[in-house]
């Protein structure tokens, strides 16, 4: 990013200051000319000289990146709210996780109860229907043998009537008419 000849083109914050920028500039890999609005935003919240003695003095070199980023995060969320800032901010994401893990909360609640409910309802179609199956069955086999039992003991022929099997008097004028 050189201009002309030896000099290089000026960082954000040396443009903003209205300074020369050399190549050991503090602020130049932080603050690239193409995002002025970055440096103004820090300048304005920190201050250029207590910017730079933090980047010089407090911070290791290989976090002073990640400096540079949380500082602009924090200038520009403190120019936007001006009375809390970052903690504000902070504060009111906080809330919105509780409040969303409440939710999530009430709703894994929820799914437990309707899965019990589930289970139940599918124990009790089940256990119906093997009941009814069994009794099906049972009854089935009961009136079968039923049945069979009953037409041995009437010894049935050509003239011979179902009265043992409903136990009705039968009569002569009965046997006519059938």
């Amino acid at each position: 990013m050189e201009s002309y000849g030896k000099n290089i083109m000026p960082c954000a914050a040396c443009k903003l200051l209205r300074r020369r920028c050399t190549k050991d500039c503090i602020f130049l890999p932080y603050f690239p000319p193409c995002e002025p609005q970055k440096f103004a935003a820090v300048h304005r919240v920190f201050g250029a000289s207590n910017i730079s003695k933090m980047l010089r003095q407090e911070i290791p070199v290989h976090d002073r990146g990640d400096a540079a980023i949380s500082l602009v995060y924090e200038a520009t969320t403190r120019l936007k709210e001006p009375v809390y800032g970052c903690a504000g901010l902070i504060s009111s994401l906080q809330m919105q996780i509780l409040q969303l893990q409440s939710e999530l909360n009430e709703a894994l609640a929820e799914t437990v109860t309707l899965k019990t409910q589930l289970a139940n309802a599918l124990s009790i179609i089940i256990s119906s229907q093997e009941g009814y199956q069994l009794n099906h069955i049972t009854e089935k086999n009961n009136y079968n043998l039923i049945d069979y039992q009953q037409l041995r003991e009437c010894n049935i022929n050509e003239n011979a009537s179902y009265t043992r099997l409903l136990d009705l008097p039968v009569t002569d004028s009965d046997l006519k008419h059938m």
